[in-house]
C-alpha cells in the first residue's frame, strides 16, 4: 500500500506537466486560427478547417477558390501599376531613366525613345497608371473579401462594378473600330483646316503663337517629306494667313521647294520648282497605321472584356451557390 502511495506521488506531477503543455499547445493552436482567419477574411467558425470547409458544394468551393485567385492576380497587378506611376511621377529622375534605356533598345518605330524625351507626356502616363491601377485594387479588393468571407452583398458590388467597367470598355471599343477608318478619311480635311494659320510673315500683327506653330510644324513635314501643301496644288496656301500677308503674290511658301546647296531655304519658291507630292500622300501610311493601331486596341479591349465577364460569371453564380439566406 505503501509503494502505491508512493507511485503515484512520483507519477502525478508529470501527469500534471502533460496536462499542462496539452492545454498550452491548444491555446496556440486556437490564437493561431484566430489570426490566420482573421487575415484570410474567412468568417467566425469554432475552427479553421470548418471555416474553410462550409456548406457549399464542391463546384462551388471550387469557384470560390477561382475567384479569390482571379482577384488576388489583378490585385497584385493594380499594385504594380501603383508603383510605377508613383515612380513615374515623383521620381525627377524616372524620364532620364526611360530616356537611358530606350537608347539601349533596338526598336524599328521611334515612338519609346520620342515619348521618353517628354516629361509632361510620361508623368501624364504616370497620373493615368495610379488611377487605373486605384481603380482595379478597389475592384479586386472587393472580389478576394467577398469570395473568402462569402458575402453576396459585396460579391453583386464586385459584379456590378465590372459590368459597369466593361459596358464603358465595350462602347470604347466600338467607338475605336467605327472611327478608325472615318479618322483616315478626314485626316484631308484636318490638313487643310491646319493649312489655313499657316502664317509665314513675322513683322504683322496678325501673327499668334497658333500660327508661328503651325508653320513651324508644317515648314517641318514639307522639309522633311519633300513634300508641299496637302496635295502640291495651285490654292493650297490661298486661304492661309501666308498667302494674304505677301500680297498674293506666291503660291507656295519657301519650304515647299528643294533648299538651296548651303542648306538654307529659297526667298520664293517658284511654282515649277515646288515639291510635285502632296504632305497628304506621304504621310498617308502613317495614318493608316494609326487607324491599325486603334484596331489593335480595340481588340485588346474586347479580349479584357471576356475576362471582366468570366469574372461576372463567376461571382454570380457564387452569390447563387452562396444562398439568399447569407447577406451578411
Amino acid at each position: 500500500m505503501r509503494k502505491q502511495e508512493e507511485t503515484d506521488y512520483v507519477t502525478q506531477p508529470e501527469l500534471d506537466k502533460s496536462a499542462f503543455f496539452e492545454d498550452a499547445r491548444a491555446a496556440i493552436n486556437k490564437k493561431a486560427n484566430g489570426l490566420i482567419r482573421s487575415a484570410l477574411c474567412f468568417p467566425e467558425k469554432t475552427d479553421l478547417t470548418d471555416a474553410m470547409m462550409t456548406n457549399l458544394s464542391c463546384g462551388a468551393r471550387c469557384l470560390k477558390f477561382c475567384l479569390f485567385v482571379f482577384n488576388l492576380i489583378f490585385l497584385l497587378c493594380g499594385l504594380v501599376c501603383v508603383g510605377i506611376g508613383t515612380w513615374l511621377v515623383l521620381d525627377r529622375y524616372a524620364v532620364d531613366s526611360l530616356a537611358i534605356a530606350s537608347e539601349k533598345v533596338q526598336v524599328t518605330d521611334d515612338g519609346l525613345r520620342e515619348l521618353a524625351s517628354k516629361p509632361a507626356a510620361v508623368r501624364q502616363i504616370g497620373f493615368l497608371l495610379i488611377i487605373g491601377g486605384i481603380i482595379v485594387i478597389v475592384v479586386s479588393f472587393m472580389g478576394c473579401c467577398g469570395a473568402a468571407k462569402e458575402w453576396r452583398l459585396l460579391l453583386c458590388c464586385y459584379a456590378t462594378c465590372l459590368m459597369v467597367i466593361l459596358a464603358t470598355q465595350i462602347a470604347a471599343a466600338i467607338y475605336a473600330v467605327m472611327h478608325s477608318h472615318m479618322f483616315a478619311q478626314d485626316f484631308r480635311q484636318i490638313l487643310k483646316a491646319s493649312l489655313k494659320l499657316y502664317n509665314g510673315t513675322d513683322t504683322t500683327s496678325r501673327m499668334s503663337d497658333d500660327t508661328v506653330l503651325m508653320k513651324a510644324a508644317w515648314d517641318k513635314i514639307m522639309i522633311e517629306k519633300s513634300c508641299c501643301g496637302v496635295d502640291s496644288k495651285i490654292g493650297d496656301f490661298n486661304e492661309s494667313g501666308w498667302y494674304q500677308l505677301t500680297g498674293r503674290r506666291h503660291h507656295f511658301p519657301p519650304a515647299c521647294c528643294p533648299p538651296n546647296k548651303d542648306g538654307t531655304l529659297m526667298e520664293f519658291c517658284p511654282t515649277i520648282a515646288r515639291y510635285g507630292d502632296g504632305c497628304y500622300d506621304k504621310i498617308k501610311d502613317s495614318v493608316q497605321a494609326l487607324s491599325t493601331h486603334f484596331k489593335i486596341v480595340a481588340w485588346t479591349v474586347i479580349s479584357i472584356a471576356l475576362i471582366q465577364i468570366f469574372g461576372i460569371t463567376v461571382a454570380f453564380c457564387l452569390c447563387n451557390a452562396i444562398g439568399e439566406d447569407e447577406y451578411y
